[in-house]
């Protein structure tokens, strides 16, 4: 299976793709290669960034529940709940 399943066609002027090509053929990459690096570095970084860190502040907005003192206990009560065919509506 390939790696990479979509395409997107990108015009470029003249100058543009002639200078993107010197770049790739330096760097020893594939214009295809160099191109889905810089859209990693200039925009999907950041939007991961952005993703991770409502990640973090999601899980810091969380109500804090004291550690069960007896952790047996607890995950008996745990699993019983979670099996149980109301669990859901609850």
């Amino acid at each position: 299976m390939p790696r990479f399943q979509r395409k997107a066609q990108v015009p470029f002027t003249e100058d543009q793709y002639t200078r993107l090509l010197r770049i790739s053929r330096r760097e020893g990459k594939k214009l295809g290669t160099l191109l889905r690096e810089a859209a990693e570095q200039v925009y999907l970084r950041k939007v991961r960034a952005g993703e991770k860190a409502q990640a973090v502040r999601e899980l810091l907005a969380l109500r804090l529940t004291p550690a069960p003192n007896d952790y047996e206990t607890w995950e008996h009560q745990y699993i019983a709940e979670k099996s149980s065919p109301f669990a859901s509506w609850t």
